[in-house]
């Protein structure tokens, strides 16, 4: 891949928009083999070298299907009497975990949502928090007010926004914000205490007398008896995990000690089955 090509891909996922790279790896003339290009799914090509008018267009009709599943696939077809090969690489949007607050629990949940291939972007007013000395590793350091910043950030179905804000009015703040776009995101986690969490439900009932709220995650996280940062930003990650993956969250060893407790003859033969 050379290096334009390469900044085009970088610059697409840098930017969170899906594209496809398609690679070329079979074909009668042997010097079309290795070829690639990028496609989005609007059918907009992009090379460095340009492909005969006709062959790009079989290349975007065949890559239609893969397009619509979402998904990396090969496919063939036939090309001016030849067959032509070629493999399609799908880079999805990435899953963009927004962490309103850079505090001690913050750094630990952007080094796991890296980790597990999150976009990671980190937000807070104060410059001694937000900067890239103290997250070298995150894809974006923001360091602006929470009220401006989610009136204007993107939210899409594939955006998990955390608060670990150090205050009950910034949460309310941030919160106002996000109930009054029309775009809702797929997660909305917010970290306090009982009294904290009160404070702030309490005042978003003026403003929002017909919101049930039952969509946000608060306290946050799965309850493994977390106290470190670590420890918390680990429960709130797998909750995270749990609400992606559309998964209940059970230890995986409940199903198992049911089937033990049927007998040893029984339950071995009952967890076969299901395994």
């Amino acid at each position: 891949m050379n290096d334009s090509l390469y900044l085009n891909l970088s610059e697409s996922i840098k930017q969170r928009k899906e594209v496809f790279l398609l690679t070329i790896t079979d074909c009668d003339n042997h010097e079309l083999i290795g070829r690639k290009v990028l496609l989005n799914p609007m059918g907009e090509i992009y090379s460095t070298s340009p492909f005969p008018p006709s062959l790009q267009q079989m290349i975007i009709n065949y890559s239609e299907k893969l397009i619509r599943k979402k998904r990396s696939g090969t496919f063939t077809f036939s090309w001016n009497g030849s067959m032509v090969e070629c493999f399609a690489e799908h880079f999805p949007v990435p899953i963009h975990l927004i962490v309103a607050g850079a505090g001690h629990v913050c750094e630990p949940v952007a080094m796991i949502g890296k980790s597990l291939g999150f976009y990671v972007t980190v937000i807070d007013d104060r410059k001694e928090f937000a900067n890239r000395d103290r997250f070298p590793h995150v894809d974006e350091v923001v360091c602006q007010s929470f009220l401006h910043f989610f009136q204007k950030a993107e939210l899409t179905a594939q955006t998990y926004i955390l608060l670990l804000t150090r205050g009950h009015k910034y949460d309310v703040l941030s919160l106002q914000e996000l109930l009054n776009r029309k775009e809702k995101p797929a997660y909305i986690g917010m970290i306090g205490s009982r009294r904290r969490i009160s404070g702030v439900f309490e005042q978003l009932k003026n403003d929002f007398p017909n919101e049930s709220f039952d969509h946000f995650f608060t306290p946050v996280g799965l309850d493994i008896g977390a106290q470190t940062p670590a420890e918390i930003a680990i429960s709130i990650m797998a909750e995270i995990l749990k609400v992606k993956n559309q998964a209940s969250g059970v230890s995986l060893s409940t199903k198992f000690h049911k089937f033990t407790r049927m007998g040893f003859r029984e339950g071995a033969i009952l967890w076969n089955n299901f395994t």
